[in-house]
């Protein structure tokens, strides 16, 4: 995995680490280790708990501050996922450089605190991700619900395409830069704001799926908006994802024979990922 210079390397026992510099000296780094340990503290919340991950959040006091700190175990659950392990980079190694691909490229995400590696003769077994807490933070679908909707009047209607614009260039930007989220529904946007903070934020999450590309194709472009579609799409007017699509596509909306083509392509994606849905179902 690739490493920026504020991070450090580190073995301890079975397990490896890629940790932030200014926190690798701290006696509770130990933890870290195996942040199974973390997962028993009856400190520990427990906020996901399947198949596939587990996710916890706990009050841990490091650096020298007290931090609420996110826990995302990644579970080894087939052994095809097993033997593919040797030849791929773990999902937590693949969080944190994606933490790194957005954060140097201006976005937000939960501060990276440490990814964690245990394998056995190059098997993975088990693999960690830990970020500090976005505080004050709703997913965008919660945060349409229950900050936006209910203001009645002009006002309402400004605020609410304030945040489709805002919503909107986050995409463009992403895709502008060339970078892509395999998952970016709502539930993975974190709409950070507050009394002490007047601007907005968006935090993206789930960032193992994170890439960048040297050209981010159509195909791509196309898989996020169908995405976001099917997921807070379902919250919005035709009117509002119209003016969404606007901002996104920019001077490309227009063109009325390519603006054609966009709407077409993610409303024929989006039913079939939905037939898809209904038949796994």
């Amino acid at each position: 995995m690739g490493q920026s210079p504020e991070d450090v390397f580190l073995r301890i026992g079975s397990s490896c680490l890629w940790v932030s510099a200014d926190l690798h000296a701290d006696p509770k780094l130990y933890l870290f280790s195996d942040p199974d340990q973390l997962f028993s503290s009856p400190q520990c919340e427990i906020i996901k708990d399947q198949k596939k991950i587990k996710v916890g959040r706990v009050r841990l006091e490091i650096g020298g501050k007290a931090r609420r700190i996110y826990l995302k175990r990644y579970n080894v659950f087939s052994r095809r996922y097993q033997l593919g392990s040797l030849f791929f980079p773990s999902a937590a190694s693949r969080s944190w450089v994606g933490a790194k691909i957005l954060l140097g490229a201006g976005f937000h995400t939960g501060r990276p605190i440490a990814a964690v590696e245990h394998r056995s003769r190059g098997v993975l077994a088990k693999s960690f991700y830990l970020s500090e807490e976005i505080p004050g933070g709703k997913t965008v679908d919660v945060y349409w619900s229950e900050e936006l909707i209910p203001i009645s009047g002009s006002e309402g209607f400004h605020r609410r395409r304030i945040f489709l614009k805002d919503l909107a260039i986050l995409f463009r930007s992403l895709h502008e830069r060339n970078i892509y989220h395999n998952d970016l529904k709502d539930a993975n946007i974190i709409v950070a704001s507050d009394d002490t903070r007047p601007d907005r934020f968006f935090y993206l999450l789930d960032l193992e799926g994170i890439r960048k590309y040297r050209v981010l194709n159509r195909r791509r472009r196309i898989k996020n908006l169908v995405q976001l579609n099917r997921t807070m799409g379902t919250l919005l007017r035709a009117s509002e994802k119209l003016y969404w699509l606007k901002v996104y596509l920019g001077k490309v909306f227009f063109n009325r024979r390519e603006r054609r083509k966009w709407i077409k392509r993610v409303l024929e994606e989006s039913a079939r990922r939905d037939l898809r849905s209904l038949r796994k179902g």
